[in-house]
């Protein structure tokens, strides 16, 4: 990000927040199971195994 009043960049923080719902109804734990089938891995390599900690948290 460009500095105020100066030709030199500075950094940019951000903060992101992510909100994970605990409590699902059965028509959104099916909708999340549906999605969680069509599933390959190779979407989002860095992230794999989240529906297998999502999985252990919704039947815990």
């Amino acid at each position: 990000m460009s500095l105020l009043n100066s030709r030199g960049r500075g950094d940019l923080m951000a903060r992101i927040l992510v909100e994970t719902p605990t409590k699902l109804t059965k028509e959104q734990r099916a909708i999340l199971e549906q999605y969680r089938e069509t599933e390959t891995g190779d979407e989002c390599p860095a992230s794999k195994g989240f529906f297998a900690r999502a999985r252990k948290i919704f039947e815990g």
